[in-house]
């Protein structure tokens, strides 16, 4: 699964795709977690792709209560064309979301050891396969999305069994594209990046509290104990 990730910087692909620059309500974080806001890229009929926070928690447009994003933070690779929760939104309301890196959790018996995954080159950021859609319920407006998972690849495997479907940057356009047919879009749940686009490292416990912020949360662990 993808549980945590960060975004410092909006990489620079996606301002020239929308053709403006960084938006002054750009914060960077590095612990963004369900229930919070994120920035994602997407594109509705007939229009050009945008750039918006997003509530990280998919709401389906048919929800009763909107306390069903926190069991929609992902979507299973393997399954979304044919779940319900998913399954228009697959269709039709796709979308990028750009990360710097993201956290997963080993497992050492009862204990759960962070690590933070970040691309190899920094000039190639990740982008993550995601969806989203809208929900008005009461007067209340969410506008939200998911992110895709996948089986883990070899590099992964060691610490999880499952990751973020990183899409190739040849797919990005046409992943959210509204007119692109569902036949290209499944391909592209078939073509994960390799095992030669991730570094990671081990981080310390201070990830773990998702109130936490700042650059600590990304801080190589040996750092902290050669001090």
């Amino acid at each position: 699964m993808c549980g945590r990730f960060s975004l410092n910087q909006i990489p620079d692909f996606i301002l020239e795709l929308l053709g403006f620059g960084l938006p002054e309500s750009f914060q960077e974080r590095f612990n963004i977690a369900p229930s919070e806001n994120s920035w994602v890229v997407l594109q509705e009929k007939d229009r050009k792709p945008v750039l918006q926070e997003l509530y990280w928690g998919l709401i389906p447009f048919w929800a009763k209560e909107k306390s069903i994003g926190m069991r929609a933070i992902n979507a299973r690779a393997e399954s979304v064309a044919e779940k319900p929760m998913f399954r228009e939104a697959y269709q039709k309301r796709r979308c990028l979301v750009p990360a710097s890196g993201f956290y997963e959790w080993r497992k050492n018996g009862k204990e759960k050891i962070p690590y933070y995954f970040s691309p190899i080159n920094e000039n190639e950021p990740l982008v993550f396969a995601g969806l989203w859609d809208d929900w008005n319920e009461k007067n209340e407006n969410i506008r939200s999305f998911t992110i895709i998972t996948t089986t883990a690849n070899d590099f992964m495997k060691p610490i999880h069994n499952r990751m973020p479907l990183i899409l190739k940057p040849e797919f990005w356009r046409k992943w959210i594209a509204p007119e692109a047919g569902l036949s290209e879009i499944d391909k592209i749940l078939e073509q994960p990046v390799g095992n030669d686009v991730l570094q990671n490292w081990e981080v310390g416990p201070y990830v773990n509290n998702a109130a936490h912020e700042g650059s600590a949360c990304i801080e190589p662990i040996d750092l902290f104990r050669n001090i």
